[in-house]
């Protein structure tokens, strides 16, 4: 370990659990067990989001993955990615409450199919794709997507996983990103690690710099240029500053957005891009790495940028493949980055998304604390509760969820833990208590016992 991972890691260990939307139990980790570069990045993720161990599945992929094949078939895909996890999480018990997949690197990006899909295309409704047709035209509209569309600003307000998974019961589907790639056209292992760190130090920051609706005389910019002033004006109603401009921000220091439509961009006349930052360039082969040309998506990564979007076949130009205007809204109004583009994206099945899925400038600055908790090994039962600090009196926790290695445990106000049913050595527990309304907050605290 180099002294620069040193230092992260400790200051990881230091780094209070906050609130956010979506919560790091919910997510299920994926990385490729041959692949050590994909293996050490999910580790360092799980480190630094606070992810349960339990929720990290090492999956036996073909080795050519990890040497830059970046298809796979369907039926490949069921048996080898979506199967395995599957199963993993039933064996662990904790498929009941995840609620989203996170790639690591040295996976295929596409899915061939009739119409290509991206990997979280395919994994969006478990490979159980619509016809070829309704890809290729836009015409499957996303449950999650929010809004806006052409003929109507929104189509719901915003809202975090957990509401959409009430709503929709057997239908929710399993939305999902990939933490970075790292192939040909790709980004190096230390960009994709640097982009992650930068949406952990992301979190809780309400940030103040400026979201730039950059347009073009081109249709990849025209096909969406409509929403721009509307999202404007909705991020100012919300207290951050947006600008539609003709002007590409070459300079600018406090860059947190910039959406444009153009074959070639040059991400790093940007000065800085802000931890958070988001960016795209709705282009045909943003996410198609074994083409030559346009530029892709993972140029921004390269420049400084947290998150970033591409489609890994030809789009047509139609908006309903990327992400809206509004994704800034709903990641402004306290959603992660990943609950933002499922809401901003209404056919996300060409769509790859890549970054930390769970970076949430806007979230709660709350805090949570495990009482009771022994500072000796044990050997005999204990009981925990918990407590929290709240900097908005207008939100309200309305119940607490534990875990013991992972594992849920009931939603009690305190935990009564029964050691005779533990092996000896280090244990997990964890509380999360959340909060009411359609954005979800919730705030979690991780302790460790050990048993005797």
């Amino acid at each position: 370990m180099n002294v620069k991972s040193l230092f992260l890691s400790l200051v990881v260990l230091l780094l209070p659990a906050l609130a956010d939307a979506l919560g790091p139990h919910e997510v299920l980790v994926l990385a490729h067990k041959g692949s050590p570069g994909s293996l050490a990045l999910a580790r360092r993720y799980v480190e630094w989001r606070h992810i349960p161990p339990s929720n990290l599945v090492e999956l036996d992929l073909p080795p050519e993955y990890a040497t830059g094949k970046l298809a796979i078939g369907l039926a490949a895909f069921k048996s080898q990615i979506l199967k395995p996890a599957v199963t993993a999480a039933r064996d662990r018990g904790i498929d009941g409450h995840i609620l989203a997949w996170v790639y690591s690197t040295d996976f295929p990006t596409r899915v061939d199919t009739p119409q290509p899909v991206s990997l979280t295309g395919a994994t969006f409704l478990r490979g159980n794709l619509p016809v070829a047709e309704a890809i290729l035209k836009a015409d499957y509209v996303s449950p999650l997507f929010a809004g806006p569309e052409r003929l109507r600003t929104t189509r719901s307000a915003a809202q975090t996983f957990d509401r959409y998974a009430r709503w929709l019961g057997r239908d929710m589907p399993l939305p999902s990103m990939m933490l970075g790639y790292t192939g040909e056209r790709g980004n190096t292992i230390d960009e994709v690690r640097a982009a992650l760190w930068r949406g952990v130090q992301s979190d809780h920051t309400a940030p103040t710099g400026t979201i730039y609706f950059v347009t073009t005389g081109d249709v990849r910019s025209t096909c969406r240029a409509w929403q721009y002033e509307g999202g404007r004006l909705e991020l100012a109603r919300q207290g951050v500053r947006a600008v539609v401009s003709s002007t590409f921000p070459t300079g600018q220091t406090n860059v947190l957005g910039l959406m444009t439509g153009s074959a070639s961009v040059k991400p790093e006349r940007v000065g800085a891009y802000l931890p958070g930052a988001v960016a795209d360039h709705l282009t045909s082969f943003g996410g198609a790495f074994d083409h030559a040309s346009q530029t892709k998506m993972t140029a921004w990564i390269k420049a400084g940028a947290t998150l970033t979007a591409g489609t890994v076949a030809e789009p047509r130009a139609l908006y309903q493949k990327f992400p809206t205007a509004r994704f800034y809204l709903y990641y402004a109004q306290g959603c992660t980055a990943i609950e933002s583009f499922y809401q901003a994206v209404s056919c996300p099945f060409q769509i790859l998304m890549l970054g930390d899925p769970l970076a949430s400038p806007w979230a709660a600055d709350d805090r949570l604390s495990i009482v009771g908790l022994p500072q000796e090994p044990v050997s005999e039962a204990f009981t925990l509760k918990s407590t929290w600090q709240q900097r908005d009196a207008m939100r309200f926790y309305s119940r607490n969820l534990w875990f013991l290695d992972g594992r849920p445990m009931g939603n009690h106000a305190q935990l009564a833990v029964d050691v005779a049913s533990l092996k000896a050595g280090a244990h997990e527990v964890r509380v999360v208590a959340y909060s009411t309304g359609l954005v979800r907050q919730q705030v979690f605290e991780v302790e460790r016992f050990e048993v005797k």
